[in-house]
């Protein structure tokens, strides 16, 4: 028996909304741009060679500067980085979800 295509449509429209999968990629998604949003707008800017978000501290009128990085891990998690004196990474940590939330 085939179904009307109002039928059909009232299924997927059901599945559209009650779809756990879906509604949990979707919120992932969201969290993640909300994230990058507030590293727009505290200053970060993507660094698309090294795949990452960072921005610069100076001081001593720009002679000593440092980066503080935020990096996506393949995990979907964020690492924050901080890079100075000479390259060196002198400070690493995973960034907590209550920070992405």
């Amino acid at each position: 028996m085939t179904k009307h295509w109002q039928d059909r449509f009232s299924e997927w429209l059901r599945k559209f909304w009650i779809d756990e999968e879906y509604n949990k990629r979707m919120a992932e998604i969201e969290k993640k741009e909300y994230f990058i949003s507030s590293l727009k707008e505290k200053g970060y800017m993507y660094d698309l060679g090294n795949e990452w978000w960072e921005r610069k501290w100076t001081t001593n009128q720009g002679k000593e500067s440092i980066r503080e990085v935020y990096q996506e891990l393949e995990n979907g998690q964020w690492k924050q980085l901080m890079i100075g004196y000479g390259d060196r990474v002198f400070f690493e940590e995973e960034v907590s979800e209550s920070t992405q939330d």
